[in-house]
């Protein structure tokens, strides 16, 4: 694909209303879930829809775990000791990769769990992280790991650092935050902006662009809705979010008030639609007045301007009906549903799996000490938190 001119984007619009003349007369239906349905319309955009009444097969982690890495106490400092873990990814050759964050380092180890090497650190010189963010691996066996300032560093895989750079800012947006890696290598960035909403209110939207392995800017995929601001600045409580991910070779916008998955090119030309139909469930007072004591008590013997306006936050009238979104090794979507982890810390994390034509195919419940950062179609792999907040790495076989 040529690069793109860098142009100010345009606001993105991603709901379609379709209408039978606007669909091909081909359609799909999932043989294991035949309320969900695929369809191509005339320009050529597959579109996938899943009623309300509709659900995936139901799968399972099997117990124990394949593979736990770290430890809570005992011993001297080490490697397998981790003090806040970032991400956590499954190299090619089977070896796991952590980037943790209050050390600044990336640590690799074999797939039994031994140690191998270390690389990187704190600092701002050459290999060095300010605040490490995350990591990926590339074509090439490169490791590639990214700065919460900006910065890209690329390593081999023995951890020799290769070259690094600092994403380029959008003239109007806040500074870069990483949405994840195209199949080619390209970085899909997105940066915070704001713009006025109709009802005199503010709406924080976002940028999303593309830049290449060098540090080019290949181009603008479009402005899409963050959230909608109260009266002091700050976003309602429970409002719907922009959630951006990256799988193969298009980048994934959805706006968690509703259940549409818009997978845009890096034209930003729309490729793929996702849509079930959930209604978001009301907020509620009682959730209002829990939420209201919850800030109180984490606010107490604070004040201030800061404070004061933490107090006056207003809330949305609904919950969001999605949270995170994630992508396999297959191309599947995976998509947590909603919860709030101001009031449902203990609550298990249920994540929606679509396949690669957008059709529902699988549910899966994970505890919610849980977090998933890398999927395969035989592993999840994720960080674990226990009761005092100690991490360790932890993957399980999928049960599907």
């Amino acid at each position: 694909m040529k690069p793109h001119a860098l142009k100010r984007p345009t606001m993105t619009r991603p709901s379609f209303h379709l209408t039978a003349a606007a669909l091909l007369l081909a359609s799909c239906v999932s043989p294991d879930n035949p309320s969900s349905t695929a369809v191509r319309d005339s320009a050529g955009v597959l579109i996938a829809e899943s009623p309300l009444e509709a659900s995936g097969d139901e799968w399972r982690l099997e117990l124990p775990p394949a593979l736990q890495i770290g430890r809570s106490v005992g011993g001297n400092n080490g490697p397998d000791l981790f003090g806040h873990i970032m991400q956590v990814i499954r190299l090619s050759s089977g070896d796991i990769a952590v980037a943790e964050g209050m050390a600044g380092e990336i640590r690799v180890f074999d797939d039994g769990g031994g140690h191998l090497r270390t690389f990187g650190r704190r600092g701002e010189g050459p290999g060095e992280f300010t605040n490490l963010w995350t990591i990926a691996e590339l074509p090439g066996d490169t490791i590639v790991a990214f700065d919460s300032w900006g910065k890209a560093s690329y390593f081999t895989s023995s951890g020799t650092f290769i070259r690094s750079f600092l994403i380029p800012r959008l003239p109007g947006a806040s500074a870069p935050q990483l949405t994840g890696w195209l199949d080619d290598g390209t970085l899909l960035i997105n940066a915070l902006t704001r713009s006025p909403s109709r009802d005199m209110r503010e709406r924080s939207t976002y940028f999303l662009y593309a830049v290449g392995r060098d540090g080019e800017v290949l181009g603008t995929l479009g402005e899409f809705a963050g959230q909608q601001l109260g009266r002091n600045g700050h976003a309602l409580a429970f409002s719907g979010r922009a959630e951006f991910a990256a799988d193969g070779n298009l980048a994934w916008y959805g706006h968690s008030s509703r259940f549409e998955l818009v997978g845009h090119d890096l034209s930003g030309s729309v490729r793929r639609i996702v849509r079930v139909d959930r209604v978001p469930r009301a907020v509620t007072q009682a959730e209002i007045d829990e939420s209201r004591a919850v800030v109180e008590k984490s606010l107490q013997g604070m004040s201030g301007p800061a404070v004061d306006r933490i107090r006056a936050t207003e809330f949305a009238s609904t919950h969001p009906v999605h949270g995170r979104i994630l992508s396999d090794e297959a191309g599947n979507l995976w998509v947590e549903r909603y919860r709030s982890d101001l009031l449902e810390e203990s609550g298990p994390r249920e994540w929606d799996i679509f396949d690669d034509e957008g059709r529902l195919i699988g549910y899966l419940a994970t505890p919610g000490n849980f977090r998933i950062t890398w999927i395969s179609e035989q592993f999840v792999l994720g960080v674990h938190s226990d009761s005092l907040g100690v991490q360790t790495v932890r993957m399980d076989r999928l049960d599907r």
